[in-house]
This record gives C-alpha cells, structure tokens and sequence, in this order.
C-alpha cells in the first residue's frame, strides 16, 4: 500500500484528514509519516513537539499498512464503547 492508497481506505473508515499527515508535515497532535532518507518513520506528534510511539520501517507500504492498523484498532475500540 502507499499513501495514496492509504488515504482512500482511512477516508472509507472516516478517519478526519485533522488526525494524520502523510506528507511529512509535523502537524501536533497528528498521527505523522514521516520519510527520512531511506527509512520510513510512523509517530505521534504530541502538542509539544515530543513523539510518541515511534516506530521505523524500511518501506512506504509497511508504514502505511502500520498507520491502516492503528486507526482500524481505534475505531474497532470506539465502536465498542462509545456506540
């Protein structure tokens, strides 16, 4: 999957385009991509600048599938609980 890919499935589970950024942009409270040379770098971005939950891969495709994960798992736990 790449991030054009990975925009239209988080779009189909209505993900708000607020909650994430795919280009790069360190965007606070925002689940970012992030591609550094030849690593590909998923984190959030709390309002202070710090990150959270870091992790690396070594492709575009591995990340996004990371960042598809996360938000199904966030949304299967809402659903749950607070629908």
């Amino acid at each position: 999957m790449n991030k054009k890919e990975l925009q239209t499935k988080l779009d189909l589970l209505g993900v708000a385009s607020q909650a994430y950024s795919l280009e790069g942009e360190l965007v606070p409270d925002n689940i970012i991509l992030y591609n550094s040379y030849h690593k590909w770098e998923v984190f959030y971005l709390d309002e202070r600048g710090g990150r959270n939950d870091e992790k690396e891969f070594d492709s575009e495709s591995e990340a996004c599938e990371h960042i598809y994960k996360l938000f199904k798992e966030s949304q299967a736990i809402e659903d749950k609980y607070l629908k």
